[in-house]
């Protein structure tokens, strides 16, 4: 079955609130609002629920010299199963990645904070938060972590200045899930949810709409949604697996 597009979920709703026909979203206030409600639920069904099936391997994000031991992740990285990195010894040899663990904060500020900066092999490297920590500049990174929960910057507990000023991209694999996006665009395919979620996002972004514009949601779209909702967490109850859970999460609740 092909996949619905933005047009035509916006064409459904509207004609459910009897509302102006329309070609394109563009075409009335009315089915502006409605595309940019159904982003919005789009938006928060995808934060709200399992993505394995856009699990993707992608390369993190190199600061600067001055921030050596810190990376960012991807833009619309949901989460990060594991991080690998290439431990060679030096520029000449072949790759060499090795996985570096997720440490939680307060281990992972213990690990680091026992370390002297007055070692040569020791650098006091500033965060962007302010923040010092005692950062081990002759070996790759071990351990890494995340020191406030939906930041981009991931922080590493080491790094090789013997072989680059920084961690490097290039050097780096993340595996974990790319958040899914829609654009406001006629056009824009559902095609990165199952279609039990295609099914929520229509019925939450119907009741919203009707809730924010109309005279409120009718008792059929109600209960709509709410089978919708049941379905949707049956689904995700089948399909999780929590023995996977040991990196970030950057998903907002």
């Amino acid at each position: 079955m092909a996949k619905k597009t933005l047009i035509d979920l916006v064409q459904e709703i509207l004609s459910e609130a009897d509302g102006d026909d329309v070609n394109s979203i563009t075409d009335t206030v009315e089915s502006d609002q409605c595309a940019r409600v159904i982003k919005t639920v789009f938006e928060r069904v995808a934060n709200d629920n399992d993505m394995e099936h856009l699990k993707t391997l992608k390369l993190l994000t190199a600061t600067s010299a001055s921030t050596p031991n810190v990376m960012e992740r991807p833009e619309g990285f949901h989460t990060i199963e594991f991080i690998q990195y290439d431990k060679r010894l030096d520029a000449g040899d072949a790759p060499n990645f090795e996985k570096v663990d997720y440490m939680e904060v307060d281990r992972f500020v213990e690990h680091v904070m026992a370390r002297n900066t007055d070692d040569t092999n020791v650098d006091a490297i500033t965060l962007s938060t302010g923040a010092v920590l005692p950062i081990i500049n002759d070996k790759a990174p071990t351990y890494y972590t995340v020191m406030d929960e939906g930041s981009d910057e991931l922080v590493f507990d080491s790094y090789d200045s013997g072989v680059d000023t920084n961690l490097q991209a290039s050097k780096s694999l993340a595996y974990g899930v790319q958040k899914p996006t829609l654009t406001l665009d006629d056009s824009s395919v559902f095609t990165a949810l199952p279609e039990h979620l295609t099914e929520l996002v229509f019925t939450q972004a119907r009741a919203l709409y009707f809730d924010l514009y109309k005279d409120g949601i009718t008792s059929e779209i109600d209960r709509a949604r709410r089978r919708a909702e049941v379905k949707s967490q049956r689904q995700r109850n089948i399909i999780k697996n929590t023995d996977n859970d040991n990196g970030p999460n950057y998903g907002r609740k």
